[in-house]
């Protein structure tokens, strides 16, 4: 099953929070699909997905994608997610 913890940090604080889960398993050939709809829930643009993302995430399990990460313009500085073991 895929868990993914996700925030949304501006000015240091943050203003937004998302927990997406699928019932599928993790297949990172997907990533792009799991950031895609976990945007979609915040009413933001898709990133570019970069290979340290990817990197990121497989190895310490979190990755951080900044405003300039976007092609469209965002209001927050930065999205970061994470795998979550929840309930």
């Amino acid at each position: 099953m895929v868990k993914i913890f996700a925030k949304i940090i501006s000015h240091e604080k943050v203003k937004k929070t998302f927990k997406y889960e699928n019932n599928e398993d993790f297949e990172i050939d997907h990533f792009f699909e799991y950031i895609n709809q976990i945007c979609e829930h915040f009413d933001s643009p898709t990133p570019i997905i970069l290979a340290k993302h990817i990197r990121d995430f497989i190895i310490f399990s979190t990755t951080t994608f900044k405003s300039d990460d976007f092609i469209e313009k965002v209001y927050f500085d930065k999205l970061v997610i994470e795998t979550y073991k929840g309930i």
